[in-house]
């Protein structure tokens, strides 16, 4: 899979995008023209796919009115500055406190069957999906320049795959508090590697075979037993 295809998403049923890009026509009363919505939601877009690509330092707002095709003014009139387009732009896709809150309790109880697995395809499904990647991929490599600009989202998201572990398996998470920082750490560094910076062969690998690769490596941390 290249960076530019997003591949065959995950068949589990893992947790599904929890927001999508919102471009609701205003109500009559609201003052506003009907196309005015429809061209805040053509910023965002636009924004994001930059974002995505050069992260925050490296986009410019007359960058993102040359790609979403809009008068630069328009940008100004929308948003106050450029922090505050990344956050909208990032939250119009993705909800990243409750990333993984619709793992049900049934999912969780099936997953400890198999939990490496699950955990890997609940964490690496939205990664896989093109409607969410480019959020989480723009909060990913801002990270790495701009850290307080990402901070909240970065907190979110590690927030919520703490829950999702505590859930899937939760004697796990309570035996040792490295267990979590483990695991979100290998899972990290893959994403950063596989969707990020696109680094060869990995980006390319089909995502059936990359399972094949990584569920063990996720399930030796459940095998290891506590030392005395």
């Amino acid at each position: 899979m290249s960076k530019g295809d997003p591949g065959p998403c995950p068949t589990n049923t893992a947790a599904r995008p929890v927001a999508a890009a919102r471009g609701r026509r205003p109500s009559r009363g609201s003052g506003r023209h009907p196309g005015q919505s429809s061209t805040r939601t053509q910023i965002l877009t636009a924004a994001l796919e930059l974002f995505a690509t050069k992260g925050c330092s490296g986009t410019t707002m007359r960058g993102i009115a040359q790609q979403a095709q809009v008068d630069p003014a328009l940008i100004h009139h929308y948003f106050n500055n450029k922090d505050g387009l990344f956050q909208d732009a990032v939250s119009s896709r993705i909800d990243m406190s409750t990333l993984f809150d619709s793992l049900t309790d049934e999912e969780a109880e099936a997953g400890l069957k198999n939990r490496g697995e699950r955990i890997a395809r609940t964490f690496l499904s939205f990664w896989e999906d093109e409607s969410t990647r480019p959020a989480l991929v723009a909060v990913y490599r801002t990270s790495l320049t701009e850290k307080a600009t990402t901070k909240a989202f970065c907190d979110q998201i590690e927030a919520a795959f703490a829950s999702c572990l505590g859930r899937i398996a939760p004697e796990e998470t309570e035996r040792t508090t490295a267990f979590t920082s483990l695991v979100s750490a290998q899972l990290a560094g893959l994403v950063m590697l596989r969707y990020v910076l696109a680094v060869e062969p990995l980006a390319s690998l089909d995502f059936e075979d990359l399972m094949e690769w990584l569920v063990p490596t996720i399930e030796v941390h459940f095998d290891r037993r506590p030392q005395e």
